[in-house]
């Protein structure tokens, strides 16, 4: 199969977007049959001279428009697109057969029983009698009130060091992250994403034409680029980084101009030690680029999130701010700064902890009574997950997919060494007290453990 890179035309658009548009004209136009095998990313951006990233950035982008199938050790296939545009025909199309989940461990979900949605509803109902708010797109960098509220709650929850002026609030991260890319402009266009990774805010990076990496804080060395993403309460790893960890990295960041971006996602749910205070906060408000979301405090349908930019940073905010448009609905904005202004969110983050714990406590009670010495719980202090290695054969992909079948939801972790046993994640957060033991018995039988 023969793929070129068309010449570049008068908008001068990105090499992974010709690129990924010449592949789409070559499937609609039949060029490219259905289920035809892409050449390899290694084969692909040699042929062309370009990147990988190139390359990798046009194909995931093809394979999430459904024009190309990504198939693990095989590699990618063309999708049916062709002879369905060419028909030109209105036949339903065949649901996809996905199993039916009757546990779910997965971190789409909260204990929505918790949620105090009287409390919420009133503040909804004030929002709504400002017709200002009603009437206007809302202020691009996010709602004063709400940046003037989240300034002393994040100082007082998680010691972060900012003035409303610094906020930048957004619908999710992945929003906030194409602006932070756009301000760090000047930087050389490469970041590094502690392991195990963020494979979304990774994709992102990689469209607006970054050069991603992985890179794991206990080692730390000259060849890192000057943004590295860090989220020292992760929960995939199910664990806090250590304070030596902690001061390590800042100096280290001091020492070489690099930026961190610290993403405090759930850095609140910590259950048998006080939560640790952020990085953005240890640092003096400098070098780190602060992330915070309440997707996980309060609903995950409720979309805001905000950045917490270091002053020197500011003017350059300031120059691309007009270019992007408020994404998060200035009526939850305003609801929210008045939620968490009547002390109902802290309420609710203790009511939450106290619930979460003992959640924690059933899922690893159960773990060892029903797996015994066949897993071994590697973390479960922070976070909505328990972290554990299961000592059976295959890999945590196959686990996952083998607990999928069964009707359980599982997360695999990418392993980060060869031969290691495989990892996965359980979530606590969605799933019934009730429903723990009898997903866990499940899951030994359909692992044949």
């Amino acid at each position: 199969m023969l793929i070129t890179l068309p010449q570049a035309d008068n908008s001068a658009a990105p090499l992974y977007l010709r690129l990924l548009n010449e592949i789409k004209r070559k499937i609609h136009s039949g060029e490219i049959a259905t289920g035809e095998k892409m050449p390899s990313l290694r084969h692909l951006a040699a042929d062309l001279e370009v990147s990988r990233t190139t390359a990798e950035a046009a194909y995931n982008q093809l394979v999430a428009e459904g024009y190309l199938l990504a198939e693990p050790k095989r590699g990618y296939f063309a999708a049916g697109l062709a002879a369905r545009r060419a028909d030109n025909t209105s036949a339903e199309l065949p649901a996809l057969q996905r199993p039916a989940i009757r546990y779910d461990f997965g971190n789409n979900y909260i204990d929505s029983s918790l949620f105090p949605a009287a409390q919420w509803k009133r503040c909804l109902g004030h929002a709504l009698q400002n017709a200002q708010l009603l009437a206007g797109y809302g202020d691009p960098q996010g709602e004063p009130y709400l940046r003037q509220t989240l300034a002393r709650y994040s100082h007082e929850a998680r010691s972060v060091i900012c003035t409303p002026q610094q906020i930048v609030i957004g619908a999710g991260i992945q929003s906030l992250l194409e602006i932070l890319l756009a301000v760090l402009g000047e930087l050389p266009r490469a970041a590094a994403f502690e392991e195990p990774g963020f494979t979304k805010a990774e994709q992102i990076c990689k469209m607006a034409g970054w050069q991603v990496s992985r890179f794991d804080t206990e080692h730390l060395h000259n060849g890192l680029p000057q943004l590295l993403y860090v989220s020292p309460s992760n929960p995939y790893k199910g664990r806090s980084l250590s304070p030596q960890g902690r001061l390590r990295l800042l100096q280290w960041a001091q020492q070489t101009g690099t930026y961190i971006l610290e993403d405090d996602y759930n850095g609140e749910f910590r259950y048998f030690t006080h939560p640790i205070s952020s990085l953005q906060g240890m640092g003096g408000g400098q070098n780190v680029i602060y992330c915070g979301s309440f997707s996980r405090i309060l609903l995950p349908s409720l979309r805001i999130s905000y950045l917490v930019l270091p002053p020197n940073l500011l003017p350059a905010y300031s120059r691309v701010r007009h270019l992007y448009n408020q994404t998060s609905s200035s009526i939850e904005q305003f609801a929210l700064a008045e939620f968490i202004a009547s002390g109902a969110l802290r309420r609710h983050i203790k009511k939450m902890r106290r619930r979460y714990a003992v959640k924690n406590t059933l899922l690893r009670s159960a773990l060892a009574k029903i797996f015994g010495n066949k897993i071994s719980i590697m973390a479960y202090e922070s976070g909505l997950h328990i972290r554990l290695a299961v000592h059976a054969p295959g890999t945590a992909t196959k686990l996952a997919q083998q607990a999928l079948q069964a009707g359980i939801h599982i997360l695999p972790v990418s392993a980060a060494t060869p031969n290691a046993a495989p990892e996965i994640l359980l979530s606590f957060a969605g799933i019934a007290e009730d429903d723990i033991e009898p997903a866990l018995i499940k899951l030994k039988e359909v692992w044949e453990l």
